[in-house]
């Protein structure tokens, strides 16, 4: 078989409801270059669908080409095409076995080897991400141990798949019909036609449970009462350490899991020396489980693929949308930090020459003894200090302060006044504030600040994440939707909004940015012109009639607080756009 005059069939690679996958040979290069061919056939037979379709098509094969052409380990898009009302996929073929014949051929993997994986896989999924694309489907047929170097290669995405399934609901507007993703590798959210980032970092965890178990997610009981999925009982040359960081990948509700990609590669970096020295290497064939005093109540595997069904039969009615979140890519390799770090030994003491701070600054009495704190900027003079925590305090950071460096010293020990931000408990939340932080300051980072010498230094700079610093520019009061720049407003689900985010936006922009809190979990719009606007939005996945998602509790208190907080700072300043 010939496609396109040019795509000569070589062996059929599998088949489903959505067409059929080929390999083949591209019979107008010399080297007749091998080509995976990705056959799909929408659902609905419909003038009016096809070109919808049509139009999806082409947005998510532009994806696809965007991201194989930016990452290794995603195939390249070598072309796409529609021939006889069907569409096509030219895709890169990778040489390779898939997991799932990689645990077949030689059987259970070590700790080490699903650690390798999770640190050469994780920072594609954290690339893809911060795209706005969830891949929606990753389990082990979908990743490919390349060959030729042996890194895992991320495969079919599900965006395009659900291009196909386009329909039309009661209200005459697009929506999908199907959900994406395989049973027991994808979350219930997911299942409910609501996939998240964090959806595919569980789709990842249970990947790698596979890996090392053996078991597949419906051999797996579930505790009844936390919904959470047992099987340390199978895992019993798996570290408590790894153990605990799949754990938080799978948890049942999605907040609980790590907010990105980069969080599960930290942990998994910094543990990676604390691994008990008996965890063996390769698999016993027996495994024993140790008695428990208080078993977990559970439930069969059977009941579980029962509760997985009504998921999917209440999801095939709500259709699927994307809630997406603004995570990040992280570098595994970190960036240097830009200040010499102290010995964990020596104490580092102000020099005779030293610019001394006030008394309140100085005495280590009024220190915290540890904490997190996302660092602004520092000034050898405390004058100057003052007057950028006075800037940072008129801009809504009311928790900022400022404190002498060598006062803790596990940091560099320069003689330097610190303004900071905030000072957090945990390393998540101050990376939480500096995701968007740093879109006003690119040199912010956070870092762990100890009045013990021996404690390790922590320090996460926002250029560790890959997002556009590119600010975006007030709207003058003639600009159209079409002027607008793809302002990122995802942060509206991760803080407050105040008046000093507010300051100086149009009618338009406020109103783009309070429905963008609605636009991001599957609204859709009955006023045309913000409809039209949404739509250009790569990350949009719409899904709700503004009737059901207005009768369904989406919104979190925060989304809530900050969609109402918005609308009243337009109201009292008359500056609704649309009416």
């Amino acid at each position: 078989m010939l496609l396109k005059n040019r795509y000569r069939v070589i062996q059929t690679l599998g088949s489903g409801g959505f067409g059929e996958t080929f390999l083949a040979e591209d019979t107008q290069m010399p080297s007749l270059r091998r080509c995976v061919v990705k056959q799909l056939k929408p659902i609905q037979n419909n003038p009016q669908i096809y070109q919808l379709v049509q139009e999806r098509f082409q947005r998510e094969a532009a994806i696809l080409e965007e991201l194989g052409g930016a990452h290794t380990q995603i195939p390249n898009l070598y072309a796409y095409f529609e021939s006889d009302g069907q569409f096509y996929l030219v895709q890169e073929w990778i040489e390779g076995d898939t997991l799932t014949r990689k645990l077949l051929h030689q059987g259970f993997w070590n700790e080490n080897q699903v650690r390798e994986l999770l640190v050469n896989l994780l920072p594609v999924l954290s690339y893809v991400h911060t795209k706005h694309i969830i891949h929606r489907d990753i389990k082990p047929d979908n990743i490919i141990v390349r060959r030729q170097d042996g890194k895992p290669v991320l495969i079919d995405f599900g965006a395009v798949r659900e291009s196909m399934a386009t329909v039309l609901n009661s209200q005459g507007t697009p929506t999908s019909s199907i959900i994406i993703g395989t049973p027991g590798y994808m979350p219930s959210e997911q299942a409910a036609g609501r996939a998240m980032y964090g959806s595919d970092i569980y789709s990842l965890g249970i990947t790698a449970i596979y890996l090392l178990t053996g078991k597949q997610p419906y051999e797996l009981e579930t505790d009844v009462q936390t919904g959470e999925i047992i099987w340390h009982n199978f895992a019993s040359h798996v570290s408590p350490v790894l153990k605990q960081i799949l754990d938080k990948a799978i948890r049942y509700h999605p907040r609980e899991r790590y907010l990105s990609a980069s969080d599960m590669i930290y942990d998994l970096q910094s543990t990676a020396q604390t691994i008990h020295p008996n965890v063996q290497e390769t698999v016993p064939k027996t495994v024993q489980v140790a008695p428990t005093l208080l078993p977990p109540v559970t439930t069969t595997s059977k009941s579980r693929n029962s509760i997985f069904s009504a998921s999917l039969i209440f999801a095939g009615i709500v259709g699927a949308s994307a809630l997406v979140f603004s995570l990040t890519k992280f570098s595994p390799l970190g960036i240097a930090d830009k200040t010499p770090v102290t010995s964990n030994t020596a104490t580092i003491k102000p020099s005779v020459n030293a610019v001394l701070p006030d008394t309140s600054i100085k005495s280590i009495s009024n220190l915290p003894s540890s904490s997190y704190f996302l660092i602004d900027s520092a000034y050898a003079k405390q004058e100057a200090a003052n007057k950028q925590l006075e800037q940072l305090k008129a801009k809504g950071y009311q928790q900022a302060g400022l404190f002498w460096i060598p006062n803790y010293p596990n940091l560099s020990g320069k003689e330097l006044y610190a303004v900071h931000a905030g000072k957090f408990s945990t390393r998540d939340k101050c990376v939480d504030l500096l995701r968007n932080f740093g879109l006003q300051n690119e040199d912010a980072y956070c870092t762990f600040a100890s009045l013990d010498a021996s404690a390790p230094t922590d320090r996460f700079y926002f250029r560790q994440f890959s997002i556009s610093l590119t600010p975006t520019p007030t709207p003058s009061s003639n600009t159209t939707l079409k002027n607008i720049i793809n302002n990122n407003y995802s942060w509206l689900s991760q803080r407050p909004v105040t008046d000093a985010d507010l300051k100086g936006k149009s009618a338009l922009e406020l109103d783009i940015m309070r429905n963008s809190i609605f636009a991001r979990l599957g609204r859709r719009f009955d006023t045309p012109g913000l409809q039209s606007h949404f739509n250009q939005q790569s990350w949009y996945r719409p899904q709700y009639s503004p009737k059901e998602f207005d009768s369904s509790k989406f919104l979190s208190n925060l989304e809530m607080r900050n969609a109402t907080y918005i609308d009243k700072y337009q109201t009292d300043n008359n500056l609704h756009y649309f009416k």
